[in-house]
């Protein structure tokens, strides 16, 4: 009788054991239906990612319930506009190898005229997202709008992808009776380091938003 008692026991624990690991593990399981919604293609030299006036291509929308079940909420939550992820169209733009381990999936989201584009670094080795990179990015109202693009290439020349992030805020001050026109442009550099993105002080920055011009809506 003890015997039994012992068996029963022991198989008890493997099916509590078992539900506790998937209770942990949910975006490993479900990640595979999420990335077959991207096509795997080779980076070019230069990728440049800006935003644009022309509609969605709708063709390959990603299911909202999918995607903000898959994709962790810390990885999100930064991103600006979007508290009502009901009202977005999610576009799988393209995959591609950033090392032997990192993917990037560049995921595009449209909210009513708002726009972003997001690089998801996926981690081969642990089957999950483990990171965010904001590419490009159009946002703001009527008082003040801000403007992304971006270029990924070997900035650096140590044969691995890096990023050129190009930023332009744009502002209406109430002066009088006629408002006054802002405009600042900035621009960063994120070199692959490691595994990931780091962003890397640059003592002139003058020169590169020279050099890497985006397109503006003013």
């Amino acid at each position: 009788m003890t015997s039994k008692i012992n068996i029963l026991h022991y198989f008890l624990c493997l099916n509590v054991l078992g539900l506790l690991a998937s209770c942990h593990t949910p975006h490993r399981s479900q990640s595979p239906e999420l990335l077959a919604y991207f096509q795997h293609l080779p980076l070019s030299d230069t990728l440049h990612i800006e935003i644009s006036n022309e509609d969605a291509k709708t063709e390959v929308s990603i299911p909202n319930r999918l995607f903000f079940t898959i994709i962790p909420a810390a990885l999100l939550e930064p991103i600006e506009y979007l508290a009502d992820s009901a009202q977005a169209t999610v576009l799988g733009r393209q995959q591609f190898y950033l090392d032997d381990n990192i993917s990037a999936y560049w995921v595009e989201i449209r909210q009513f005229w708002f726009q972003h584009h997001s690089l998801f670094l996926f981690d081969e080795s642990k089957k999950a997202f483990t990171d965010r990179i904001t590419v490009a990015e159009w946002y703001g109202g009527d008082g003040g709008q801000v403007l992304t693009g971006s270029w990924i290439f070997d900035f650096n020349g140590d044969g691995k992808k890096d990023i050129v992030r190009r930023e332009i805020q744009h502002s209406m001050i109430p002066k009088d009776d006629e408002p006054t026109e802002q405009v600042f442009e900035s621009a960063s550099i994120l070199l692959w380091k490691n595994g990931r993105f780091e962003v890397t002080p640059l003592k002139d920055t003058a020169a590169l938003v020279l050099r890497f011009p985006i397109r503006s809506f003013w």
